[in-house]
Parts: structure tokens; C-alpha cells; sequence
């Protein structure tokens, strides 16, 4: 049987949920249009600037996209500290919070 496709109301529903937990996490969420160059080829993903922690999202790249970076932003943090709906706690369910442990 296959997978019901997710309305667009729920992509945009977990989108905005990720986005407000990122914020919680202490992340800064911005959705710009990348630079787009040739040989070059900006992607959603997190940086630093300065001491904040950014989660930039391109603006042009789908939903689905766009969940997927917040996804890996979230996989390596501390997710007891925020509510998050059962079906984003099962999307991130399969990924793996790498800590590393201290030298010696």
C-alpha cells in the first residue's frame, strides 16, 4: 500500500514547526534566495556569524528541501528541551546526535 502524500498545508505545518523549534534551540532562521553562480552552488544548511548559530534556507528550494536542512540542523542537538509533534519526532528518530566524547 503506498504512503498517503502529505498535503501542502502539512509540509507547511512542519516546515513552520522546525523553524520555531530551531529558534527555541537558539538558532537565527532566515530564508533568502542563495547566490546562484556558475561552478557555484549555494545550499541550505547551518553557519556561524560572528557567535550566533544560523540556519539559512534558500528560499527557492522546496518544502520537503527546506525540512530536510532544519532536519540535519536539529539532529545534532539536544532535542528533549522542545516540543516537537510525533510525526517530526519520527522523521528525526532515524538520525544520529553525534557527540564527541573528550580526549583520553
Amino acid at each position: 500500500m503506498k504512503a498517503k502524500p502529505k498535503t501542502n498545508a502539512a509540509v507547511e505545518a512542519m516546515l513552520e514547526e522546525l523553524k520555531g523549534a530551531a529558534r527555541t534551540l537558539g538558532f537565527d532562521v532566515r530564508e533568502e534566495e542563495l547566490l546562484r553562480e556558475v561552478g557555484y552552488r549555494a545550499r541550505s544548511g547551518t553557519c556561524r556569524v560572528g557567535e550566533a548559530r544560523v540556519v539559512l534556507l534558500d528560499r527557492r528550494a522546496s518544502a520537503d528541501d527546506r525540512i530536510e536542512a532544519l532536519c540535519a540542523a536539529l539532529a545534532e542537538e539536544d532535542l528533549e528541551r522542545v516540543f516537537l509533534s510525533p510525526a517530526l519526532r519520527a522523521r528525526l528518530g532515524g538520525r544520529v546526535r553525534i557527540v564527541e566524547s573528550p580526549p583520553g
